[in-house]
């Protein structure tokens, strides 16, 4: 029964942490769903949100999560600008080189990370931290169950945005075949710029809650990259209502496999599991590319 029970907790754990994972590869699904861009700068993004809220908190007292309504627009218009200063240029270039550029982006930003604030790892501390919320025999983390819910709602939002608006319409369109989108007076540069911005938010976004129970030190984006792009081949490349069930698989695997195996498997089962999916269909879960 004990060992039920704990099992029980692990994969609650883990499906919290999932949600996560599907917010960052939201962001990433939408611009390759859009743009064809690899963004492979998306997990450096979040770690600089991090670095923001922890310091914000540490110097101002700001709480981590009024920091949303901060990220969220300074990230937009940190993704706007880098679509326009780099991203704007690669465009039609080979995919090799635009992963190359946005690799060289993420490098970037983790050492001037190392520079101003070393190598040292950093942690919020405060009550809401270490808070959690007891149902029956379960412990579950307050900051990963708001992080989880926060992180699916937003992935929601921006479904309906896509799915159910003007300007997610003329997205979509640009998805499909920009030239004729431009033939039907869609400023395509101008959604380009947007959807980056939008994509960088969600990057952002993800940060705000991951630093409320995730360390955060320079190179915490790798940690997060690999599995950004399991979880984007898992739920479909370019589908962005798929990061959520790519996320909670991923985020079960990597639970569950370390509890019933050992601790140091658990990155090689969720890899194991994209290996398969990847072998028998390609396209992931939900098949078509589609934003």
């Amino acid at each position: 029964m004990a060992d039920i029970s704990t099992l029980i907790q692990v994969i609650v754990s883990a499906l919290l942490l999932g949600g996560i994972y599907s917010l960052i590869a939201a962001g990433f699904n939408l611009i390759y769903g859009v743009m064809d861009i690899i963004n492979c700068a998306q997990a450096d993004l979040m770690m600089l949100a991090m670095y923001l809220c922890f310091w914000l908190f540490n110097l101002y007292g700001v709480h981590p999560l009024l920091m949303i309504f901060v990220a969220a627009p300074l990230f937009f218009i940190i993704g706007t600008l880098i679509q326009r200063l780099i991203i704007n240029r690669l465009l039609g270039a080979p995919s090799f080189i635009q992963a190359i550029a946005t690799i060289g982006l993420g490098y970037v930003l983790q050492n001037l990370a190392l520079l101003f604030w070393k190598e040292d790892y950093r942690m919020i501390y405060m009550p809401y931290t270490t808070a959690v919320t007891i149902i029956g025999s379960i412990s579950i983390s307050l900051p990963r169950l708001v992080a989880f819910m926060g992180c699916l709602i937003m992935i929601v939002m921006l479904h309906i945005l896509l799915t159910r608006t003007d300007f997610g319409r003329s997205i979509r369109a640009t998805s499909e075949n920009r030239e004729a989108a431009a033939l039907m007076g869609i400023n395509v540069k101008y959604v380009y710029a947007l959807v980056f911005g939008i994509g960088v938010a969600c990057a952002g976004i993800a940060g705000v809650f991951t630093s409320t129970f995730y360390y955060t030190y320079p190179t915490v984006g790798t940690v997060f990259l690999l599995k950004m792009f399991v979880v984007v081949v898992l739920g479909g490349c370019g589908n962005v209502l798929g990061s959520i069930a790519g996320g909670l698989i991923v985020g079960l695997a990597e639970g569950v496999g370390s509890f019933l195996l050992l601790p140091s498997w658990k990155d090689a089962i969720y890899q194991i599991i994209f290996l398969i999916v990847l072998a028998i269909k390609p396209t992931g879960i939900f098949g078509e590319k589609k934003v």
